[in-house]
Parts: C-alpha cells; structure tokens; sequence
C-alpha cells in the first residue's frame, strides 16, 4: 500500500490487483466509505449505483456471462443487504463469481440494538449465518487487521467454487487505519488448476466413445459449463470429431451454433420430444459441462441409466445415480478434457466423416429456426402481433454479435423454445432461482462489461418488478433495446390457473397498462414507444441506434399458452 490508509483503501487496491472494473451496488451509510475509497483510487475502477440491491447483484451475474469476468457488489446494511439476497442466491445456483461487500454498523455497538444490527448479538438476526448458506464463502471482518487474510480467502472462494463469497464490513473497521507494514500490497489472486484426469481414464472414456460411434450415434448433451470454462471451440471440435448432435440447455444455448445442422434444439420442458427420443436411442452420450438439472435435460437422467456416459464436468459431477453402471467422468479443466479427448479419438481413427452431418439433426427434433434471420421477410402493415411472431421478428433483427437476455415466465419460455442464439453473441437466461426481473440488471452488466448490442425480452410482470433499471441504463448512456411483452399479467402463473386447477378464477391478470407511454413521458433519455402491430415492431427495432436505451413495448394475449411442455402435456 505504501502509506497508512483506511481498510476500505486496502480493499479498493485488492480490487484493482485482481483486475476489476466495476462495483454495482447501492449506496448506504454503513457502505459510503467503500464508495468513497473507489472514488478516491479513479479508473479504471468505477462504482456503478442500481436502482435495487437485487439488479446489482443481477449487474454482476450478467457482466460475468458476458465476459468471463467477475465483478463486485457492494451494499449497506439492513434492507439493503436483505435485497441481496435473491441475486446473490442466483450467481450462487448458476456458479457465478463475484465478491459482495455488505456494510454493517459499527462492531463497537454489536449487542446495543443499533439501527440494523445483525451481528447475532442480544437477540439479533445474525447476517454472518445467513450469507454463509447463500455464499460460498462467508465471514464477519471484526478486527481491522484481519482484512489481509479474509479478503484474498474470500477471491479465491468465489473463483474456486465459483459463486458469492461474501464480507460483512462494520463500518468503524472500514474507517480504521491500517499500518503499511501489517497490510503490505497483494497482487493477482491465482487460483490453482486442476490436473487432468488420470491417462487411464482419458483412455477408457476415448475407447467408450470410439466404440459407440462405430455401432450408433453419440450425442452430446452440452451446458454452461463449457461457457464458463470458454471452452466453445473445443466442444465444437468434439462434435466435428465424433459427427455428433448436439441438444443444449437452455441456459447454455449460445454454447453450439444454433444454426449447425447438427444441434438438435434445446434440452428440457422447453424443448420437443423429438431431442428426447433421439438422445434415449445414442449408443453413448457425452455431458459437456452440463449437469441434466430439472430443466435441463432432467427427466432423461433415468433413461440414461443403460447407456454409457462421458461426463466432462471439471469436478462438478452430474446429477446421475452414483451407482450408475457406465459413468466415466473426466474432472479436469472442461475445455482441455474436451481437447484431449478430440485428439485421442482422431489419432484412433473414430472419426465417423461429414457425411452424417446432413442428417444429424431433424427440423422437427429442433425448436430454433434454421432459416437465417436475413432471409425472413418483413411482416406486412396491419399483420396481427401475438408473442411467436413477435419474436419472429426480434430473430430476424439481431445482430449476429447481440446478447439477448431473457427474463422468466410465458416470455422466456417461449424465447427459449423459439429463438436462435445470435451467431456471435450470447443468450443468458438465468435458472437457477429464475427471478423475475433479473434481466433488466444482466442486460446493463452485459452491455457495460462487452459494449455489444444487447436486448433484454421480459414481461410486464418483470418490468413491475425491476423495470426501474431502466432508468440506470439511462443514466449511463447505455444503448440496450428492452422488449417489453406486456399481457397485463403474471401469465405464467395465469396459465397454471388454467392447466392444472379449474381456471374459473384468476389472481394473475390486470388491468391495462400503456408501458411504452409511461415511460417515455418519465424517462426523457429513453426512446420508448409501442409497437402495434408486427411491421411497426421491425421497423422499431431496425431503426438504428443513437446512443441511449430503447423500450418497445407489445401487447399479447395472456391466454397463449407457451411451448411448455407440462402444459401441454398435463391431462
């Protein structure tokens, strides 16, 4: 550190070591010296201010899907640190990093009932308890000093597990002064890598795959692993090597080009039956990064359990039977796993050639569209607007570097279900607590951390819930474009009304609302308009960019039921 200096000014300088940019949060009396100690160290390390402590949490989550990086959050104590909770539950779910600053009052009045106390003391909530359980890493700082050992603990918990590793900072140990001495400078945090797996089980897992291909087919079963581990290209040399379909999750669908005639759609509820058949008929399967959660392939795990499985996990095991007969996992990192098996298979010959590759995936096995978006036409003046065509049309808009985030419900299933990942972009969707609302802070963090077009799709029960973000976007002159689906409901809920009870009642639909109106007249530095029909939506989102974020809003039926397939298969 060179000079004595508070603890906050330690901790700034940590960031900046390890190569952080942002901290997203809101600020707070028990967190402004952190705020002011980013103020102080300038760029490139910037403090960005959400609108809710949640979407900070949800600027991080999409920051690092975007890029790879991680990023900081950092919140006041009480309500603010309550908000966290659902977004840090989130980047814990979805294996996201990222290192939360949560602000606490003074130690020196732990026990004296102090405004938001949580220090577990005379009868409080005890903040350290609860953040153990959501974070990967939790811990109080009490003294000062103890700042120089937590602090690189906690980095390296977070990039490790990954997910939230959490400090709870009492604002008198924030304020302390630090002797250079006991705080000397840290630099980059490394993280060990793993080891490959033992040679033998390279070997046996080559033989499995050589063999099936030989005999059948090999799918594979691709998730967000592989994208966390930026190892796209080497699962796409994979699936070259062994000619094989790919089915993705659906968190994960930018993971393989959408438009190959090999992928076979998405895995889970919001895919077609068609992938399940096809996989449930391999003569092995590989796991690549994806672990089959319930919607992600799920409800195949015990279908798999006669089939050999390939599981390249990077220690992260799949979600299958231990006793499972055939199961070989390859633990190291995914995408040198991936390259070492492409290697062994080609250097064995078990190459099956190209000529499988036109047939390896049926139109009716895959729910994106193989038509590029170019080669879409224009929807006619007056053509009706419902949410499939919508959509539609957003496909055929997208840049092939976009990022489009999608938020949960009607909405995102249908998203999911209907439109390709751009070419050379992203596709996040967030489902591991599916919190409506997180999209409209992944798009910012997204946007900021990359600088490429990004689209948020999210409903009108998601914009009620965190829509304000946009008004952040505003602030800082981002140009993300927000497709707003309003069908004046909570429509996945509505739906549920309709499949599984009696659906002669209803606690999920409103009154009308005109959201691309209200927020152009509350937001001057948003171009917000509503889009009437189908042309009207094209010609919005073709029109090019000036600088600040764009809103269109749409209106759907609330009594569409999406491409769900409980929904539709539910009796």
């Amino acid at each position: 550190m060179g000079h004595s200096s508070r603890t906050v000014d330690y901790i700034v300088a940590f960031l900046r070591n390890q190569g952080l940019h942002d901290v997203f949060g809101v600020d707070g009396a028990n967190i402004e010296d952190l705020y002011d100690a980013v103020q102080s160290a300038g760029a490139p390390l910037r403090a960005l201010v959400a609108k809710h402590e949640f979407s900070a949490a949800t600027m991080a989550d999409g920051y690092h899907r975007a890029s790879g990086r991680p990023a900081a959050v950092a919140a006041t104590s009480g309500a603010g640190a309550m908000n966290l909770v659902p977004g840090l539950a989130e980047l814990r779910a979805s294996r996201v990093p990222a290192l939360a600053l949560i602000g606490q009052p003074p130690a020196a009045l732990d026990g004296t009932g102090t405004f938001q106390e949580t220090s577990g003391a005379a009868g409080t909530m005890d903040a350290e308890r609860l953040f153990a359980e959501i974070g990967v890493f939790c811990a109080r700082v009490r003294e000062p000093g103890e700042i120089v050992t937590l602090l690189p603990r906690a980095w390296t918990a977070a990039l490790t597990a990954p997910g939230p590793a959490v400090l709870l900072l009492p604002k008198d140990v924030q304020q302390a002064v630090l002797d250079a001495d006991a705080a000397p400078d840290v630099g980059p945090v490394g993280v060990p890598a793993r080891p490959l797996s033992p040679e033998r089980t390279r070997r046996a897992a080559a033989r499995v795959l050589a063999d099936a291909a030989a005999g059948g087919e090999v799918v594979v079963l691709a998730g967000p692993g592989v994208i966390r581990a930026d190892a796209r290209d080497e699962l796409a040399s994979l699936v070259s090597a062994l000619d094989a379909p790919v089915a993705v999750a659906p968190d994960a669908k930018d993971v393989f080009d959408n438009g190959d005639p090999r992928c076979l759609g998405v895995l889970g509820p919001s895919g077609v039956p068609a992938t399940d058949r096809r996989i449930e008929a391999a003569a092995a399967v590989v796991l690549a990064g994806n672990q089959l959660p319930q919607l992600a392939g799920g409800a195949l795990r015990a279908r798999l359990a006669d089939v050999p499985v390939i599981s390249v996990d990077g220690g992260t095991a799949p979600l299958l039977p231990e006793d499972h007969p055939s199961l070989i996992r390859l633990t190291g990192p995914i995408g040198a796993e991936l390259g070492v098996l492409t290697a062994a298979l080609r250097a064995a010959g078990a190459v099956r050639g190209a000529a499988a590759a036109t047939t390896a995936a049926s139109p009716a096995g895959r729910p994106t569209a193989a038509t590029a978006a170019t080669d879409v036409p224009a929807p006619p003046d007056g053509a009706p607007l419902d949410l499939p065509t919508a959509l539609a049309v957003l496909a055929r808009r997208l840049p092939d570097n976009a990022q489009l985030v999608v938020d949960a419900g009607n909405t995102g299933a249908t998203t999911v279900h209907q439109v390709p990942a751009p070419a050379k972009g992203r596709f996040i969707t967030a489902l591991g607590m599916g919190g409506m609302g997180h999209s409209f802070g992944a798009g910012i963090g997204a946007a900021l951390a990359t600088g490429a077009p990004t689209y948020v799709v999210a409903g009108d029960g998601a914009f009620y819930m965190h829509g304000m973000e946009i008004h952040t976007a505003a602030e800082l002159g981002l140009p993300l474009t927000f497709l707003i689906v309003n069908n004046n409901a909570h429509a996945m809920c509505h739906t549920r009304e309709q499949v599984f009870f009696s659906g002669d009642y209803t606690y999920n639909l409103f009154r009308p609302a005109r959201i691309g109106a209200g927020v152009a007249a509350l937001f001057p530095g948003v171009r917000a308009l509503h889009a009437a029909d189908a042309a009207a939506l094209d010609r919005a989102l073709a029109e090019p960019p000036d600088g600040r974020p764009v809103l269109i809003s749409i209106d759907t039926d609330p009594h569409q039921v999406p491409p769900f397939r409980p929904f539709h298969t539910h009796s």
